[in-house]
């Protein structure tokens, strides 16, 4: 379920916090990014995210008018002293429920993201490799702010706002 006081539209779709303690929901997404894992450890996963503050971790959901969930943001805030201090919001999972949709997912609960760590006063975006056609509409939206996508994950520059 998804709190209507966090809810944003993006081109169709809805996407806010998923404050629900059932998975079943979200299952067609979960055992399409977690193909091996059984039924309990997905269970187990979800309720590790689930059950933090969302200060620490969460999980957005895109709906489209159908009310099905088409996509899947699960996050968590960390920091890092490497030379400096930094906030960073971390893409953990990314998932859509169509490659033809997948772009325009991806791109909307990211920027839910975006908002989210700005809120947040984070200074990076922590984000998969971005080296396939689902990040095509991220890429070229954010491509300044894009830090560091040489390793497996991408790094984008949060402005402050």
């Amino acid at each position: 379920m998804i709190s209507v006081q966090n809810v944003k539209s993006w081109g169709g779709l809805e996407v806010g916090y998923y404050d629900a303690k059932k998975v079943e929901p979200l299952m067609p997404l979960l055992t399409q990014e977690f193909p091996n894992w059984p039924l309990s450890k997905i269970e187990s996963y979800m309720n590790l995210v689930t059950t933090k503050n969302r200060d620490i971790s969460g999980i957005l959901v895109a709906k489209n008018e159908a009310n099905y969930y088409v996509g899947m943001l699960i996050y968590t805030f960390q920091q890092t002293n490497l030379n400096e201090k930094y906030n960073i919001f971390v893409v953990e999972n990314l998932i859509a429920s169509s490659l033809i949709l997948q772009s325009q997912v991806f791109l909307c609960l990211v920027e839910r993201g975006i908002e989210i760590a700005r809120n947040k006063s984070c200074d990076l975006l922590e984000l998969p490799k971005i080296d396939n056609k689902g990040y095509a509409l991220i890429k070229a939206k954010y491509n300044k702010e894009i830090s560091n996508s040489q390793g497996f994950r991408t790094y984008l520059k949060l402005s402050k706002h």
